[in-house]
């Protein structure tokens, strides 16, 4: 059995709307996730700092073996896809975590500005 459904166009337009963002926000999340797979890998590294052994989360580089900060990370992402500071912040701690999915949604929801 078919049903019918009438909206308006204001209310068609809202719906397309929300449906070009989320699909724009899940391929920026692919395409940067992708990147992050293909060259990097996170790591935790061992700092004595004042007498007392600390982790600190590293993001190893896999095509010289080389280790970098999160920061240094973050930094290079921002300049490179140009989106929203704590959007890219928060990709970078769900990857590192492993959070993002095949649905590519973050563990938060962090606008793309």
């Amino acid at each position: 059995m078919k049903k019918r459904i009438i909206i308006r166009e204001s209310q068609f337009a809202r719906l397309k709307a929300n449906i070009v963002e989320s699909s724009v926000y899940s391929t920026v999340i692919k395409r940067i996730k992708d990147e992050l797979d293909a060259n990097y890998e996170p790591a935790n590294k061992f700092v004595r700092q004042g007498g007392e052994y600390s982790e600190l989360p590293m993001i190893i580089i896999k095509t010289d073996n080389e280790t970098i900060s999160p920061k240094s990370l973050y930094q290079y992402l921002k300049y490179k896809y140009g989106v929203g500071n704590e959007f890219i912040k928060q990709i970078i701690r769900d990857w590192v975590s492993g959070k993002i999915g095949d649905d590519y949604q973050l563990s938060k929801n962090v606008t793309m500005d």
